[in-house]
């Protein structure tokens, strides 16, 4: 079952040169999903036991529409561009691991598998202490 629709992509593209190929914007839909079933084990199970509409199938769908987008936007991988035309340069950097390829960021995985920033404490003090739990 699909999370994502082209609809979806197509829905969010921000400028121009949105992709118009709906059969070749599924295909790397179905990869991308495939790719995130791959690193985040257990996904669709956790998608499926959830009610419609939650966090997780709304998450998991944006991630794929970021992970096709960063295909399109840049289809051949290029990591930098510059043009020059007389004394004016222009340029530009694709960010990432591998620009333009079907990736997932260390942010969008962390998301997928339900993993939240921040501080934690591990306590040093055995639990049969008399001093476990302090202070209480």
């Amino acid at each position: 079952m699909a999370w994502t629709e082209s609809s979806d992509v197509v829905g969010s593209w921000i400028g121009d040169g949105a992709p118009a190929d709906t059969v070749k914007l599924e295909s790397w839909i179905d990869k991308a999903e495939r790719e995130i079933k791959f690193r985040v084990p257990g996904i669709q199970e956790r998608i499926d036991a959830e009610a419609p509409g939650t966090d997780l199938l709304e998450t998991a769908k944006d991630v794929v529409v970021s992970m096709v987008t960063r295909v399109f936007r840049n289809p051949e991988g290029i990591r930098q561009t510059n043009l020059t035309s007389g004394p004016f340069t222009t340029s530009k950097t694709y960010g990432g691991d591998l620009p333009g390829g079907l990736s997932l960021t260390d942010d969008e995985l962390a998301k997928l598998q339900g993993q939240r920033g921040g501080a934690f404490t591990v306590s040093m003090i055995p639990p049969w202490s008399p001093f476990a739990g302090w202070p209480s």
